[in-house]
């Protein structure tokens, strides 16, 4: 259950893979599996925090195969009233989040740059962040293709109170699909 907070703000409990899922299943619902000129595989994994081990199961099947996984998770913004805006800031409804660098991932500067351009043609509000943790796409980037993670911040993941911009995960929706048809 989410509740509503002020303006575009909603609150609630789980709210990291749950948004991740809505943006996943708004995405699918936009897109047009004939008008695809290339195949583009959705993946819902399980057990993150217990070693990736959806992911990984993936990744040893497929992981030859694909050219680029966008990881669709949160980003663990510090945009709150007492951290520092000096790392993992990316402020709430200020658009979705490329994550350019975590523990366990770095995107290619050719990925974040067709990204950025993409975005910025589609009009899709875009931050690009710097974070600690990872995503199930680092399971699957030791097969060869990059890990680019697509997100939105996020305040106090995997608290009883988790708060995001619904404004964030508009502009992760349009993305998702944007990336999905772009070459």
């Amino acid at each position: 259950r989410a509740d509503r907070l002020a303006g575009t703000r909603v609150t609630g409990r789980g709210s990291d893979d749950r948004t991740g899922t809505t943006a996943l299943l708004f995405a699918l619902r936009r897109l047009d599996p004939d008008s695809l000129r290339h195949k583009v595989i959705f993946v819902w994994s399980v057990q993150e925090e217990g070693g990736l081990n959806g992911a990984r199961f993936f990744g040893d099947r497929h992981g030859r195969t694909l050219r680029r996984v966008y990881s669709v998770d949160t980003f663990v913004s510090s945009d709150t009233p007492k951290e520092s805006p000096h790392f993992a800031f990316a402020p709430l409804g200020a658009g979705a989040v490329l994550r350019g660098l975590d523990n366990s991932s770095l995107v290619p500067r050719a990925e974040r740059d067709r990204i950025v351009a993409l975005a910025s043609a589609r009009g899709i509000p875009l931050q690009l962040g710097t974070t600690f943790g990872g995503t199930d796409g680092s399971a699957i980037q030791s097969w060869g293709p990059p890990n680019i993670g697509l997100s939105w911040p996020g305040r106090y993941s995997h608290g009883p109170a988790e708060v995001l911009d619904l404004r964030d995960v508009d502009a992760l929706i349009r993305l998702i699909v944007a990336v999905a048809t772009a070459p």
